[in-house]
């Protein structure tokens, strides 16, 4: 989980089926989520007599908040894919049939954008958890002036100007 966190690339999770236990963690502490319409979500670890682990008990609050972190952990129940994505936790719900065809167009999205921006916008993103708000504010501005010395903001800013898509390096 600790490399995930550090990255710097964006992590899809894929979900097909169920999303059980440890399942549950893994996706969750993926940037972004895309389910099949028929996947479903579960902490069962009350039926075994146990507490969540695979850092379940750190993602999930985050993304969904505490009561309905406590409402799967405690109760076990089954959760639709759609029911999560209202929950806040999946990002995208799909047909079964267009999962895998989904999952590429939003990987190769995320591939031809600015890559060293989306890495910057992930620690970015996840420091706000830990930092105050004027760290943040700092951190913010460092990222930013870091990225607009970049080959790829003089690119994007071109593109908008220019009024065409823009053919970003990861630069």
């Amino acid at each position: 989980m600790f490399s995930m966190r550090r990255m710097p690339k964006p992590i899809i999770a894929k979900v097909r089926g169920a999303a059980a236990g440890a399942g549950v963690s893994l996706a969750a502490a993926c940037d972004l989520i895309i389910a099949e319409e028929e996947a479903f979500f579960t902490l069962a670890y009350c039926h075994i007599g146990t507490t969540p682990d695979g850092s379940s008990s750190f993602h999930l609050p985050r993304a969904i908040g505490i009561k309905k972190t406590l409402e799967m952990t405690l109760l076990g129940n089954r959760y639709a894919a759609q029911d999560m994505a209202n929950m806040g936790l999946v990002n995208f719900v799909v047909p079964s049939e267009e999962l895998d065809s989904e999952c590429e167009k939003l990987s190769n999205r995320l591939a031809s954008g600015p890559t060293f921006v989306y890495g910057r916008a992930k620690k970015l993103m996840y420091r706000s958890l830990e930092n105050e708000f004027e760290a943040q504010l700092q951190l913010e501005g460092e990222y930013f002036s870091e990225c607009a010395a970049r080959q790829d903001f003089r690119e994007g800013v071109g593109a908008f100007v220019e009024k065409r898509k823009a053919n970003f390096k990861g630069t």
